[in-house]
C-alpha cells in the first residue's frame, strides 16, 4: 500500500510501498455525528489514532460478512465477499530509464 489513497495524502502516512504490509483500518461506527469526525481524522493524517478505529499492519487478510457484499477495484465491481488479500513481495518489477 502507498501512503496515499483516492487522493488522500495522508490516509496512512507511515506506509511505504515497499514495506510489505497491509494498512488496516477498521471504522467501529458511522453514525453521522462519527462519520463527521472519522473524516476530519482523515484529512488531517491522523486516522490511526481516533477513537472508534482500530488500526493494524498484516501481510494478508480475509474480509468477510454475513451480508451480501461486493468489492469495488479501482473504482470497478470486484468479487464478492469473502475475499482473502495478500502483499506479494518484489512481485512486481519495475525498470526507471535514465533521464533523457
Amino acid at each position: 500500500m502507498t501512503n496515499s489513497v483516492g487522493g488522500f495524502e495522508k490516509l496512512a502516512p507511515e506506509a511505504a510501498v515497499d514495506d510489505g504490509l497491509i494498512h488496516c483500518y477498521i471504522i467501529k461506527d458511522l453514525h453521522f455525528f462519527n462519520t463527521l469526525t472519522v473524516s476530519l481524522s482523515v484529512l488531517l493524517g491522523n486516522l490511526k489514532n481516533h477513537k472508534d478505529v482500530e488500526y493494524f499492519t498484516a501481510s494478508e487478510v480475509t474480509i468477510s460478512s454475513s451480508d451480501t457484499v461486493r468489492t469495488n477495484v479501482d473504482g470497478e465491481e470486484g468479487p464478492a465477499l469473502p475475499i482473502k488479500l495478500s502483499v506479494l513481495p518484489r512481485h512486481i518489477r519495475v525498470v526507471v530509464p535514465d533521464s533523457l
